[in-house]
């Protein structure tokens, strides 16, 4: 039986408005007690440090993303890292939430060190190691957590992800506001 799918087929996802996401900083906590810091430097780039948890160390400060607006200030934001890891993001700014789905190749789970560090700087050697594999069996991880930290900061901003994580303050992945 011949289906016509085109009358009920999604249109693609329009970007919508996102001047209310587009400079904005933010660190969040997981409930499992992981953190993560994450940067909107224009519409289609994001730059990110882990700050607590088993990936502490990993960061970029260009990793291109698809960015939607999902509705008034819900935002969803996806990516796919060089170590073929996929990361959504749903971003509920008004009521300081996030829900997070992360995708890791099994490589990554068997040799983090490799990522341990800025994608920008180890970039060949990820690749390396990506393309080496395994990268099946895939593991999901499904994580609901609190926005501790929002400020506003210009877009393109260098400063405002530029250092390894272990550079940071003690107290730095605990600030609030």
């Amino acid at each position: 039986m011949d289906v016509d799918r085109s009358a009920t087929a999604a249109p693609a996802a329009a970007p919508g408005d996102l001047t209310g996401l587009v400079g904005k900083h933010l660190i969040y906590a997981y409930e499992n007690g992981w953190k993560y810091e994450l940067y909107v430097r224009d519409s289609v780039t994001v730059s990110f440090r882990c700050l607590i948890g088993p990936m502490f160390g990993r960061w970029s400060t260009h990793q291109r993303a698809k960015i939607v607006q999902l509705d008034g200030d819900m935002y969803k934001l996806a990516w796919v890292e060089p170590t073929g890891t996929t990361t959504v993001v749903i971003a509920w700014l008004s009521e300081l939430r996030v829900h997070t789905t992360i995708c890791y190749p099994q490589w990554m789970l068997d040799f983090p060190e490799i990522t341990l560090g800025r994608y920008e700087d180890d970039l060949d050697a990820i690749v390396a190691a990506r393309d080496a594999g395994p990268t099946y069996p895939l593991t999901l991880v499904a994580s609901t957590g609190l926005i501790t930290f929002l400020e506003s900061r210009p877009a393109d901003d260098d400063t405002v992800i530029d250092c390894s994580p272990s550079k940071l303050p003690v107290d730095y992945a605990n600030r609030t506001g």
